[in-house]
């Protein structure tokens, strides 16, 4: 008699650990067509979470929309550099 333990074999395609965020994060990218559309036909019921949901992922939310900032004007010494150039 043998007594020795076979390891279970891994799924087929499952990832090693260390590729397991990127074959997740390829996985969503593939279903994520489908998922927005379904989000947009709970939304178009009358779904407020799915609505949110969708303004989320869209980036519509105003809480979230980035800072524009404002163009600082020209530093001391380049209007000092300008002043020269317009003198000489």
């Amino acid at each position: 008699m043998d007594d020795v333990k076979q390891e279970p074999k891994a799924a087929v395609g499952a990832p090693r650990p260390r590729y397991c965020r990127t074959f997740t994060r390829k996985k969503v990218a593939e279903a994520l067509p489908k998922i927005v559309e379904a989000f947009a036909e709970e939304a178009k019921k009358g779904s407020v979470a799915h609505m949110k949901m969708l303004a989320s992922l869209g980036g519509l939310d105003k809480g979230e929309m980035p800072v524009v900032k404002k163009r600082r004007g020209k530093s001391v010494v380049r209007r000092l550099l300008d002043m020269t150039k317009e003198s000489e």
